[in-house]
């Protein structure tokens, strides 16, 4: 009876991996490309948008690996399904010192493309949309930006806002390629 249930285990295996693989080949390598190229361009948006406070996380190394033990006891316990490991003091700091280092690069990655495009004409757009809150504490709205800039730093006194998503797009595409490589391409 066990070898019937590794068999037909085995074969459940088989016929699922099968399928993920028919899955993939439907999906033409154009659209392939185009998926990776959009999630590129949402994750620079991300990383932007949390920028400053990753950069005030990362501001003091030695704050941000106590917190692996903040609030916490000093051995974690990890469940899974059936079982539970504890965790070592070592190994949880192993663990934020990995994220710390993360972190660090992320932060090097994002200053690297922003000041690749500082010189750009629309590169107070990305200033004021993912750095700067307006004074309710919001992000600023699009016809926000545009009304800020218009008649300044080269643009039209008649700027209109789909002219500023435009060019954040194109200063965004731009900046990921750096953050992510080809798959932004």
């Amino acid at each position: 009876m066990a070898q019937d249930l590794g068999k037909s285990t085995k074969k459940l295996i088989l016929t699922t991996i099968d399928e993920v693989f028919n899955k993939m080949n439907s999906i033409n390598w154009i659209d392939r490309h185009r998926i990776m190229q959009e999630e590129a361009f949402k994750n620079t948006e991300t990383l932007l948008y949390g920028y400053n406070a990753l950069k005030e996380h990362l501001a003091n190394e030695d704050e941000y690996l106590e917190m692996a033990f903040k609030g916490k006891s000093k051995s974690i316990t990890s469940y899974t399904k059936n079982s539970f490991t504890t965790q070592t003091d070592d190994e949880i700091m192993a663990a934020r010192l990995d994220s710390y280092n993360r972190s660090k690069s992320d932060v090097k990655r994002i200053e690297t493309a922003l000041k690749s495009i500082r010189n750009e004409k629309g590169y107070k757009i990305i200033e004021i949309r993912y750095f700067t809150k307006s004074p309710s504490g919001e992000i600023y709205k699009w016809e926000e930006i545009a009304e800020m800039l218009a008649g300044t730093n080269g643009f039209s006194r008649d700027l209109h806002e789909k002219t500023v998503r435009t060019i954040k797009n194109k200063l965004i595409k731009q900046m990921a390629v750096l953050i992510f490589g080809s798959d932004a391409l």
